[in-house]
């Protein structure tokens, strides 16, 4: 069974790194007008990966919208993080920057079918992949020549 998980501006905002989330702090006290973009971003990036795993027919959509697949939810932290910290302008080590790599590497080959989001469900689709024995032939007869 696909599971699913809330992806909301409190899930992202407890989940910030202790100084992202300092910096985010000062930030909105620098640019009150900023408040709301975090979570202009969280829902973007929700959207993205919902939309990305909807592409293929075989994925059961989740019907609460404030949610991405499990197996998406760290990509979508590190882009979330990523993006916000593009827009403060914060310095952005080697590290977030692969793992906004790895993110948006992952999200592109969901995609364009590369691999899928959701576990395969061996019950529903037989498992892959799909390993059964082949139907014997009947044996040949021995030819006799005169």
């Amino acid at each position: 069974m696909t599971t699913w998980t809330p992806f909301t501006l409190a899930v992202v905002t407890n989940a910030l790194p202790s100084d992202m989330g300092q910096l985010y702090a000062n930030w909105i006290t620098a640019h009150p007008e900023k408040a709301n973009r975090l979570e202009e971003i969280v829902e973007e990036i929700r959207r993205t990966f919902r939309d990305a795993v909807s592409t293929n027919p075989r994925t059961l959509m989740d019907t609460a919208t404030d949610t991405v697949p499990t197996v998406a939810f760290r990509h979508a932290l590190n882009m979330t993080f990523f993006n916000l910290g593009m827009e403060m302008g914060a310095q952005l080590g080697p590290d977030a920057h692969s793992q906004f790599l790895r993110a948006d590497l992952w999200l592109r080959m969901v995609q364009t079918g590369g691999i899928s989001a959701m576990p395969v469900d061996a019950d529903m689709r037989g498992g892959t992949p799909s390993f059964s024995r082949p139907a014997r032939r009947a044996p040949r007869r021995a030819r006799t020549f005169f």
